[in-house]
């Protein structure tokens, strides 16, 4: 089928037909997806993130291994307003979060969190490896962006509710202190 897509502009719609194709439209690559296969519609939503953080955390419980939690979020949006804007704004978060996934490891969780926010789970992770695991995220960002994170780690007993909460107080202090930094939960300013 690669080589009948390939193909597609210099057969006619009979030849197409062989194939089940029925006409060229039906050759286009379907929307959201970019040159490299990524889309950012194959992240979780937050329910879908939510549940399945559970099962990190509740894994991180039994096994008595670190976790942490962090929320990301750009500290500005992309020029422009209406539909433009909005497929601009969509294309470079698409960007963005495909430099993440080259950063993260297999086993670690990204999900969209809001317009412009995102929820990471890293497994098997200490504070410290988180931070510099931001710092390695912020330099993958798209050059003319930033973006603040809140890193809050898991100490044994709490939910995945808890983990939010302390996460997002975090994300507010960075904010707070001028943006561009990652906040976590016992070291000092990290900017």
């Amino acid at each position: 089928m690669k080589v009948v897509k390939a193909l597609a502009d210099e057969l006619s719609e009979a030849d197409l037909a062989v194939f089940g194709i029925e006409d060229h439209e039906d050759m286009a690559p379907p929307t959201g997806i970019t040159s490299i296969g990524y889309s950012l519609d194959a992240l979780p939503d937050r329910a879908g993130f939510l549940d399945e953080a559970a099962r990190h955390v509740a894994h991180a419980r039994r096994s008595k291994h670190p976790l942490c939690f962090a929320l990301v979020a750009f500290d500005h949006g992309t020029q422009g307003d209406g539909a433009a804007g909005h497929i601009a704004e969509e294309a470079f978060l698409t960007e963005a979060t495909a430099r993440w996934r080259d950063v993260l490891r297999a086993e670690d969780l990204m999900g969209r969190w809001g317009e412009n926010e995102f929820a990471v789970v890293l497994v098997n992770c200490s504070t410290v490896s988180a931070v510099q695991l931001c710092w390695r995220l912020r330099e993958a960002t798209p050059e003319g962006h930033s973006f603040s994170a809140g890193l809050a780690s898991f100490q044994g007993t709490e939910t995945v509710d808890d983990l939010v909460d302390r996460a997002d107080n975090c994300l507010t202090q960075a904010r707070a202190k001028g943006r561009d930094r990652t906040v976590a939960e016992g070291l000092v300013d990290l900017d």
